[in-house]
């Protein structure tokens, strides 16, 4: 079985996904090791609207957590 095979029977996409700038720039900040209370005063950004990027960022480069997107985004150099 090809690794193609494998991750479209696990739901993984082969497509690259398309994140917002909002979720790259909090990405990118995450990625420096700023928490989300930092990059709300980095981004003067609601501290909602900051979670929901991560949040949705999170959803679309399948991960579970924030770590987890950052490895992810870095490695699809989108960050």
């Amino acid at each position: 079985m090809s690794s193609a095979d494998s991750q479209s029977r696990h739901g993984r996409s082969r497509a690259t996904p398309e994140l917002s700038a909002i979720e790259l720039r909090c990405l990118a900040l995450a990625a420096e090791g700023r928490t989300p209370g930092q990059i709300v005063l980095e981004t003067d950004l609601p501290l909602p609207r900051v979670a929901e990027a991560l949040s949705s960022a999170m959803e679309k480069l399948e991960t579970r957590n924030i770590t987890g997107a950052v490895s992810r985004a870095a490695l699809l150099n989108l960050i």
